[in-house]
Order: C-alpha cells, then structure tokens, then sequence
C-alpha cells in the first residue's frame, strides 16, 4: 500500500507529462533556455544561463521571458494532473520558480483546451487572413494572460508604432553582429540540407514578409514606408504586455502571461506570434510606452488572427535533457 507521501509524489509518468508540456513552450529563438528538477511534488524551473544571444538579448530579458513561458505551460500541465498549483519565486539564482504541485481537483474546460492547444501550437510569422476574429474571441483572449504584476493592454497610436516599428527594421537590418547571431540561429529542419536541429527558428518559418510579420529582421526584410506599415498593423490584432518595473519576476510574468494567451488563441483556432527584438534598441522601451500611453515598459507584443497557411513545427530538444543529471 502506497503512503500518503508517495501519494503525493509525482510519478514517472506525470513527471513526462510535465516535461513534454514545457518542451513545447515558446522561447525566443527558440533557445529553450530551461530545465527541470522534480523533488517529491515540487518542480523547479531552471533558468540556462549558457543559452545566450549577446547581439539580440544582451540582458538575457528575453531569456528570462522565455522562461516565464515554460512557466505557464507547466502549470497548466499540472492542473490537467490534477494538481492544485501554488508558485514561489526565488530572489535569485539559477532556480526562477518553484510550482508545488499537490494533488487537487480536476481542471475546468478552459484549462483542457488550453493543455490540449499546447502541441498545436506555432509561431505564425506571416500576414493574418482578412478573415475577422470574433468579439468573444478577442475578449477571451485578452482575457487569459491574467497575471499579476502584468498589464495586457490593445496598444493605440498605431502611427507611432508603425513608425517606431520602421526605425527599428533599418537599424537590426544594418548590424552585422545581429544577423550573424540570426543566422547561428536560424535551423534547417527540412528538405536536402535538413541538419537535425534540436532548436533554433525553422528557415521554413522565416518568409520575405516586413514586420509585424516577419518577426524577426534578416539582411533581406522588407522595409515599407511608414504609412504601409501602420495600415498593417490596423488590419491586425494586438496586445502589448506591460510590467510597471524591468524585475526577473516581472520578466517571468509578461512571458507566462503571454504564453496563456497564446494557448488560449490557439485553443479557439487563431494563429499568433510575438516581437520582442524592437525592444532591446537602446531606449526604444521607454519612447514606445510614452508615445503609446502605455501602463508601463513594454516586454512583449502579441499579435493574433486567422492563418492563411499552417506554420511549420520548431524543432525541440529531447526531454531527457530536460532533466538534469
């Protein structure tokens, strides 16, 4: 007979659930710069500071976003477990939170499709469909990235964007340390140079396409002028996290608040991605939230709708690596 201590306990099978969950949360880069140590019922989120991109992240704040995202799918995991969830957040060191997971009651039906949205969930860095998302649908998903310390706000002034947008296209396009990081990072998933990537951005994922599309900024981006892009940006989809200060626990919110939405849109079949790079110009955070009326620095913008195209899958790592030695 089983004690209530291994009761309690999360067994193996859990433990691959949990693990799988977190795999497939997004990073930027796709990096995956996490793992996880499981002792009893706790499991500890561990930031992999080695993961670095100097040229794109230089104060790992996007690193730490990231993990913010693994953050939420593993408690969403846990949830579908059974598991009633409580999170503590170590003031520093490698650990960056802590999910206690005892066991609880079942998860309601916005938490299963949200766990079930998980594996079909991609980055969509092309242009939306003209097809209109919902009222419903856009209320839920602004909805669902609930997170203390994080504001979710529909960003207004769409000229200042657009423009800022534009500036920061020429400057990334022009920085040869920026597009040799990307292309360090950029993986060949398919096709005859296919290299059996274990991360990095699919080059099937990247196209021709100018922000808000692209996402990302290669030598070769588009740079439309200021008014194309804001018309762009209206036909679109926005949210803006925002956090009052720049801490790692705000980091880690605006990523798991964005990763709920994220699930959360794919649950109700729209496609999103997010830009992050704009925001690491030297004072582009601070300009951005004055010309905007944002509720604070900017860490992330999502953008969602309907895809005209499935995205292709990123590669991950294997879950064994997931969990250190």
């Amino acid at each position: 007979m089983r004690t209530s201590a291994q009761a309690t306990a999360l067994a193996p099978s859990e433990i691959a659930v949990l693990a799988r969950a977190m795999s497939r949360a997004p990073s930027v880069h796709n990096t995956q710069p996490w793992r996880m140590r499981v002792r009893h019922s706790d499991v500890d989120l561990i930031e992999r500071a080695s993961v670095a991109l100097p040229s794109h992240d230089p104060e790992g704040r996007d690193r730490m976003v990231s993990c913010g995202a693994a953050l939420a799918h593993l408690q969403t995991a846990a949830r579908v477990l059974c598991r009633a969830t409580t999170t503590t957040y170590p003031a520093g060191g490698a650990v960056v939170a802590t999910v206690h997971a005892e066991p609880g009651f079942s998860p309601d039906h916005a938490e299963l499709a949200r766990f079930h949205a998980i594996g079909r969930r991609r980055s969509h860095r092309r242009w939306f469909s003209a097809e209109p998302v919902s009222e419903v649908d856009q209320k839920a998903v602004s909805a669902a990235g609930g997170e203390t310390c994080v504001c979710a706000v529909v960003p207004r002034h769409l000229g200042e964007l657009g423009a800022m947008l534009g500036f920061a296209t020429r400057a990334f396009r022009a920085d040869p340390a920026y597009q040799r990081e990307l292309r360090a990072w950029t993986a060949s998933t398919f096709g005859s140079h296919a290299s059996g990537a274990e991360d990095g951005v699919p080059e099937a994922a990247l196209g021709s396409e100018s922000l808000p599309a692209a996402g990302l900024v290669r030598r070769e981006t588009p740079v439309p002028d200021d008014a194309r892009l804001t018309a762009r940006l209206e036909a679109e989809h926005l949210l803006v996290f925002c956090t009052e200060g720049d801490s790692r626990r705000e980091h880690l919110a605006a990523g798991a608040g964005c990763a709920r939405t994220w699930l959360e849109a794919t649950a109700r079949g729209l496609a999103g991605s997010v830009l992050t790079q704009p925001l690491h110009l030297c004072g582009f955070r601070e300009v951005l939230a004055e010309r905007l009326a944002l509720p604070g620095l900017p860490q992330v913008i999502f953008r969602y709708g309907h895809s005209l195209a499935p995205a292709p899958p990123s590669p991950r790592r294997p879950l064994a690596d997931l969990l250190p030695d």
